[in-house]
């Protein structure tokens, strides 16, 4: 066999290979993973007082009313999500400037994310391990909890 066709053979035994591979299921494409499992109460409680001891003690003060449940997709001002690398580079600049309030706005978002344990629950079982902490400030722990059994009520 002359060489060309041996190396002729070979490119299209090496194609072959890369496409079978890529045809099979399961292979060349993105998983999928259920975000309700990313987050857990306990989880969340734990980058909640992380964030708050991050934060300068200006920025601690929470001025938002939490007695409202936040706007879901269905609701009226309803932001989603981005879709790009872009938006969300934009979106992690601008929470670098943070207050007690975004930080709520984020664990808010996650915690809702969690969808085998009713939100209700959710936050008060945040609230419980938020108020067992012993890092935080007692002024900021009761701040925090009474913040979450805000979002508790409004379900």
């Amino acid at each position: 066999m002359p060489r060309s066709h041996r190396m002729l053979a070979s490119l299209a035994a090496a194609f072959l290979v890369v496409t079978a591979g890529w045809l099979v299921p399961g292979c060349g494409s993105e998983p999928t993973f259920d975000k309700s499992t990313q987050y857990t109460p306990e989880a969340l409680a734990q980058e909640l007082v992380f964030q708050t001891r991050a934060l300068s003690p200006e920025a601690r003060k929470a001025v938002k009313s939490r007695a409202t449940p936040a706007k879901t997709k269905a609701a009226p001002g309803y932001v989603p999500e981005p879709e790009t690398k872009g938006e969300s580079k934009a979106q992690t600049k601008q929470a670098q400037t943070e207050d007690l309030d975004s930080v709520l706005d984020d664990i808010e978002r996650k915690a809702r994310a969690i969808t085998k344990i009713p939100a209700p629950e959710v936050f008060k079982k945040i609230a419980d391990a938020v108020s067992k902490d012993t890092t935080l400030d007692a002024k900021d722990r009761d701040t925090l909890v009474e913040r979450l059994n805000q979002m508790a009520k409004a379900g």
